[in-house]
């Protein structure tokens, strides 16, 4: 079982093509192993040097693809270790588009707000995720992990819809004191499988699956790729991140600028 941070608008997420392709590989105990250990720690060497980063802020241009609408626009994303992130999109056509997350652990409280500026909530499940999604080092920074972080170096392996094949990292939810049927859900629903480039120890892609905020029962595929990383401040950041939806590129960033503390 285990936790995280921002999913993304899954009313947004739902307007994309509706292919289901099923939710991650395996799913595990819930236990963090001594390799699971050892692979956070190359994973944070990779991201930071192991020096903690609390917060970012990038800035850059996006591309929004919902079925037939294609938007272009400016793009700031925003996160803490506090648990709170942010993504704003400002785009062309359709207006000023927010995804914003609070809080952690069994607090986490996840929003969307579109072009009307109306604040929807979204399904608590789609939040449990033990990553960030557009930078999922920051949530993964071994001093600061969370009790209830559980994780399993699955080795080698192919991650997401792709060919490729990646040092697996799998995270969940952990929850103690709860009953055999929520636990499941929650480690169902809560796990997510990180794809780590396998010289550089950097994220490649990361892949989940969430379900409509009504809560039916439907998986939703959704599959972050980063790429052309930069160094800024010591601190590794992905220039190209894309989102793509039960298969294909709903969101696609190109980072300009990064602050990083």
């Amino acid at each position: 079982m285990r936790r995280g941070l921002l999913l993304g608008s899954c009313c947004y997420l739902l307007t994309a093509p509706a292919l289901l392709w099923g939710a991650p590989a395996t799913t595990t105990t819930g236990t963090t192993g001594t390799s699971a250990t050892a692979l956070l720690t190359q994973l944070s060497t990779a991201f930071s040097g192991g020096n903690l980063v609390h917060q970012v802020q990038l800035t850059g241009n996006a591309s929004w693809h919902a079925g037939s609408l294609n938007d272009t626009g400016s793009a700031t994303l925003s996160a803490a270790t506090t648990g709170s992130s942010q993504l704003q999109l400002s785009l062309s056509s359709s207006g000023t588009r927010t995804e914003a997350q609070s809080g952690q652990g069994t607090d986490l409280a996840c929003t969307w707000t579109g072009e009307d500026g109306i604040t929807h909530a979204i399904d608590p499940g789609n939040c449990w995720r033990p990553v960030l999604w557009f930078l999922p080092p920051l949530s993964l920074q071994p001093s600061l992990l969370p009790t209830y972080l559980g994780a399993v170096d699955l080795g080698t392996s192919t991650v997401g819809f792709g060919a490729a094949t990646y040092r697996h990292l799998q995270t969940d939810l952990v929850l103690p004191g709860i009953s055999t049927s929520l636990a499941n859900d929650v480690m169902q629903r809560s796990t997510a499988d990180l794809g780590l480039d396998p010289t550089t120890r950097l994220p490649a892609v990361l892949a989940y699956s969430i379900r409509p905020d009504n809560g039916a029962p439907i998986p939703i595929a959704i599959e972050i790729h980063y790429s052309n990383y930069q160094a800024i401040s010591g601190v590794q950041i992905p220039f190209t991140i894309q989102r793509y939806v039960n298969g294909s590129l709903q969101l696609e960033i190109d980072v300009s600028s990064a602050q990083v503390n």
